[in-house]
């Protein structure tokens, strides 16, 4: 029973699970968006769409795994406004970087993202990026 008990435990950590997540309750430590840049080239308007290209350094945590860890990103269109019960898109495990679904280019968008570690720890940055256009 010892053996199989040890084995389930080597499996779920070999597949990136951390043992006792359950009971971390430290956020991971994370500095926040870098940049979100898009490039939309001419007149800017009508129903032209564009995607913002997101990026930042990974997350560091004291138990899960930079490369398991997951990025929420909040979208608003005004500075400050983001909702942080509800995420507007949620990364692929250990991303840094992300690409938005085509937007208006007659909005403005602001964006906050933040690390989530495997046991649901959130980071509290609120270091917010607004969506630039590089080809204006």
């Amino acid at each position: 029973m010892r053996l199989a008990a040890a084995l389930a435990i080597a499996s779920f950590l070999a597949c990136g699970g951390t043992y006792g997540a359950g009971r971390d309750r430290v956020p991971p430590t994370f500095a926040g968006l870098k940049s979100a840049v898009t490039c939309i080239p001419g007149p800017v308007g009508g129903d032209r769409t564009s995607s913002f290209h997101l990026t930042w350094a990974a997350a560091k945590d004291n138990v899960t795994r930079s490369s398991r860890i997951v990025y929420d990103i909040y979208e608003a269109r005004a500075p400050g406004t983001e909702s942080f019960s509800r995420p507007t898109y949620s990364t692929r495990r250990g991303a840094t970087q992300f690409t938005t679904p085509p937007l208006s280019s007659t909005e403005t968008y602001y964006f906050v993202v933040r690390a989530r570690d495997a046991a649901g720890n959130h980071d509290h940055n609120r270091r917010e990026r607004p969506g630039r256009n590089l080809c204006v």
